[in-house]
């Protein structure tokens, strides 16, 4: 069986994924998606429940749904993307990781990925003086290897996520083979649509202001009532003002006194988005703050986020995907979880997970739907 990949959040499952799912199939007898859960990399609750996401891919070319731990979701593109290739590798049935990108070229990626893999001693001191004036990181970086790097790679979002996956495969010594497909459509941001193609943010923003989106989803992939962070502002805002300057110099990406940032501003203000453009800077992006708020509500700790993945969570199959599974579970270094009532909840993986889902699900829109412990009470997605 020629098994391919893919690592997604489907926020939400749109025609562009469906588009890929497919492409994926004229050369596999299997497509897997890793898929973000409770919450996405851009920091911010996605718009429908895990289960829910897993459903749609698996109506719509998916054959099995696999969760990507939340400590790597909410998390940079580099542990992101690590944390993913990681646990794809694991599996030790896959041949191909697919993504999309703006360059659409895959040479074109595998020469800039060598590059920053091995990244040139003036580069990096030049990163470093543009990040002292106040640069962000990304930018610093953009405009340290231009010249050395084709215009564009390093300033599109799918682009900078693709080098962070052949990067990892590298790390990993994988022998996944590395497939990148030009995106359809509309772009990562963009929020013009494009025949049947809409961006998923352009999506997001229909459903939010109500307006009608069917025609760029494909069918199974409806959700009327979104899910939203603002639902968590007290919680948040209350953690921030009852936590220490200690505990949150140990959350995720926080660094360069931005802890204290946080600790003086999170008592001026009482909503999420409030706060997060309060402490947002020229150095530090809104989608950075804003995965650090997150990542301090949950207690997603440095150590935390970089530690090495220790389970496989199974979110939905089809037929095929449990035949899949079943192969899987012959050569897996990690255990398959597919009833989380036997698995060991002691695991701080597994317990940031529910965490995450126990915090989600206080953003549902309905409040039947903010019941906690849905990890143990909802059961694989069957298709």
């Amino acid at each position: 069986m020629r098994v391919s990949a893919v690592i997604s959040e489907y926020n939400i499952f749109h025609n562009g994924h469906k588009f890929l799912a497919e492409k994926m199939h004229e050369s596999s007898d299997a497509v897997i998606a890793l898929m973000s859960g409770s919450f996405v990399q851009r920091g911010d609750a996605a718009i429908a429940d895990k289960w829910q996401r897993a459903e749609s891919a698996l109506l719509n070319g998916v054959d099995l749904v696999i969760e990507l731990p939340a400590v790597y979701a909410v998390n940079t593109a580099q542990r992101f993307a690590y944390g993913g290739v990681n646990i794809i590798n694991s599996l030790g049935m896959v041949d191909e990781l697919h993504f999309g990108s703006e360059v659409g070229n895959t040479d074109a990626l595998l020469k800039a990925a060598q590059l920053l893999k091995n990244e040139p001693a003036e580069v990096s001191e030049k990163i470093k003086k543009y990040t002292s004036e106040g640069m962000n990181y990304p930018s610093a970086r953009e405009k340290a290897y231009g010249g050395l790097i084709d215009g564009g790679i390093l300033s599109s979002p799918n682009n900078i996520l693709a080098l962070e996956y052949i990067i990892a495969l590298k790390q990993l010594k994988s022998g996944i083979i590395p497939v990148t497909a030009k995106r359809t459509g509309a772009g990562h941001h963009d929020e013009k649509t494009n025949g049947k193609f809409a961006s998923a943010a352009a999506i997001r923003n229909m459903i939010l202001n109500g307006r009608d989106y069917s025609e760029y989803v494909p069918i199974g992939a409806e959700y009327k009532l979104p899910y939203k962070l603002s639902q968590l502002d007290s919680a948040l805002i209350y953690k921030l003002r009852t936590m220490s300057i200690d505990e949150l110099k140990q959350i995720n990406d926080v660094n360069e006194g931005l802890e204290n940032r946080i600790k003086r501003l999170c008592m001026e203000y009482s909503s999420i988005d409030e706060l997060a453009e309060g402490i947002k800077t020229k150095r530090y992006t809104r989608t950075r703050i804003n995965r650090v708020l997150i990542s301090a509500l949950l207690d997603f700790t440095k150590d935390l986020c970089a530690s090495e993945p220790s389970y496989i969570r199974v979110l939905g199959m089809n037929t095929t995907g449990m035949k899949l599974l079943s192969e899987i579970k012959k050569c897996c270094k990690y255990p398959i979880v597919t009833k989380t009532a036997d698995f060991d909840r002691e695991n701080p993986m597994f317990q940031a997970e529910i965490r995450a889902t126990d915090a989600f699900s206080l953003c549902a829109p309905q409040n039947g739907l903010k019941k906690g412990g849905r990890d143990f009470t909802t059961s694989p997605v069957i298709v």
